[in-house]
């Protein structure tokens, strides 16, 4: 019987939980069955400005400025190569990709996807300029400085860098996007819905997501237990399903700050907020020889993408 990583991670810290069920496999049809618990969190209310505008890489809204975003992360893949950071580069990369794949074939998904390529354009650039900023020896997040620090000496495996990077952009970067953008219509509809929809993303890479890890950055993720069930997979996409409602009520304490005083004090409490989970995740390579992180090297140089 193979080990999976992570088998004895405690249930009291749920990061360890997902590093754990990294490798659990997809029921019949691709996707996992979640509990659509968002719907019972209406949002609240918040100001009709901003509104969203052109921003670097998507000058004019359309699909292509998902095209576009998908180019440049496989560039910064293979300018990567083996470095642990690639293991989020990667995830990001298969995740638009499954974004782009579910725009062209449910087109009625989303009721604002104009909306949507913009934040997708500017939530990547957020994460090209962090990339940039840290290799220029610039201060970072204190989520993402866990990260790259992690991924730069750590021992940790696939999942936990995977983990890593969803955190520190999700947790850290996306409520300042969400909020930069607006959280309504001119109107004054709530774009919380489309912000919801877009968990279905999830159901359908996390497999994908996780094969990718598997086969090119950690041969141990995917391994599992022959009695492991798909509540692994449920377990891994609730955590981060938890982690966009939270971005979600993040950005309407941003949008409802009444003074810049407030805002800081939010914005600080969001990055602190990130750095926790960070620090966890980073925490929880339980089971790991030492030295794994020369195998998984090895492995890597073996198992090049093409």
């Amino acid at each position: 019987m193979r080990r999976r990583v992570g088998i004895a991670a405690s249930a009291a810290l749920l990061a360890a939980v997902v590093v754990a069920g990294a490798g659990g496999a997809t029921p019949a049809g691709g996707t996992v069955p979640n509990i659509n618990w968002v719907t019972l969190l209406p949002p609240l209310g918040s100001p009709t400005t901003p509104q969203p505008g052109p921003v670097a890489h998507c000058r004019v809204s359309s699909s292509k400025c998902v095209d576009t975003e998908v180019k440049r992360m496989k560039r910064l893949q293979a300018k990567l190569g083996c470095d642990h950071r690639a293991v989020f580069t990667t995830t990001y990369l298969t995740l638009t990709k499954v974004f782009r794949n579910l725009i062209r074939t449910q087109p009625d998904l989303y009721e604002h996807p104009h909306y949507l390529y913009t934040e997708d354009a500017l939530f990547a650039d957020v994460y090209f300029d962090t990339v940039h900023a840290y290799r220029d020896g610039a201060t970072v997040p204190p989520a993402w400085r866990i990260a790259f620090e992690t991924a730069a000496s750590g021992n940790a495996n696939g999942a936990q860098d995977m983990l890593l990077g969803i955190n520190a952009h999700v947790q850290n970067d996306m409520p300042f996007v969400v909020a930069a953008l607006g959280l309504r219509t001119p109107s004054g509809e709530s774009r919380k819905p489309d912000h919801d929809a877009v968990n279905l993303v999830l159901n359908h890479a996390y497999q994908p997501v996780v094969d990718a890890i598997k086969d090119h950055y950690d041969s141990l993720v995917g391994y599992t237990n022959s009695d492991l069930t798909p509540l692994d997979d449920v377990a891994g996409l609730e955590l981060v399903r938890g982690w966009r409602e939270v971005v979600w009520r993040e950005a309407e304490r941003l949008a409802n700050a009444k003074t810049q005083a407030e805002r800081n004090q939010v914005a600080s409490q969001i990055q602190a907020y990130a750095a926790g989970w960070a620090r966890a995740i980073a925490a929880a390579n339980l089971g790991l020889p030492p030295g794994y992180r020369a195998t998984r090297d090895a492995y890597c140089a073996a198992h090049p993408i093409h």
